[in-house]
């Protein structure tokens, strides 16, 4: 019965985001729905909010997600940016790296993605930034969507189910990120 409402639960996010979830669907066959519960439970850190702009929250995630992966995973990631009210010419500077196109939440919260996947330690004065001006409820928001981001092309490349860089769609155009 669990693994009948995980197939439709799979199926219904597939139709939504138009993104193919063939790789969930391994996993629930080999693993059961405890081998998929985890990636589900992802969705609940994902959804935490603690009040960081749009703009904030989706420039990390964006960043992540093109350091992690430049396929599937990053469209998924430009489509909820887009559904959440990211104005789609900050979608684009981010992907483009044009950080005189980001306004100033922008470009916070790609440097602060930058600097903290360069692991050099520069990234204390953009968390500072961030605390500072939204609170650290905002930074516990931006962090979970930075680390998620990162974690499903991961799980997908480790399992055998990555996928090479493609073109992006960002509203009614496409364009191929920038390379980190």
């Amino acid at each position: 019965m669990l693994t009948s409402i995980a197939k439709r639960s799979l199926d219904a996010f597939e139709r939504e985001w138009d993104y193919d979830v063939t790789y969930m669907r391994e996993v629930l066959d080999a693993g059961g729905v405890a081998a998929l519960a985890p990636m589900q439970a992802l969705q609940k850190v994902s959804a935490y909010r603690g009040g960081a702009p749009v703009e904030l929250r989706f420039a990390a995630s964006i960043v992540a997600g093109r350091a992690a992966d430049c396929g599937p995973c990053l469209q998924l990631g430009v489509r909820m940016a887009e559904r959440s009210g990211m104005p789609v010419d900050q979608i684009r500077a981010v992907l483009s790296a044009d950080r005189d196109a980001m306004n100033d939440v922008t470009r916070l919260g790609y440097d602060f993605a930058r600097c903290v996947l360069a692991r050099d330690g520069w990234d204390t004065p953009a968390r500072d930034e961030i605390v500072r001006r939204f609170g650290k409820k905002a930074l516990i928001e931006v962090s979970y969507a930075f680390a998620v981001a990162a974690f499903y092309p991961a799980f997908k490349y480790a399992f055998g189910a990555g996928h090479a860089c493609q073109r992006i769609s960002v509203g009614n155009a496409e364009l191929v990120p920038a390379t980190l």
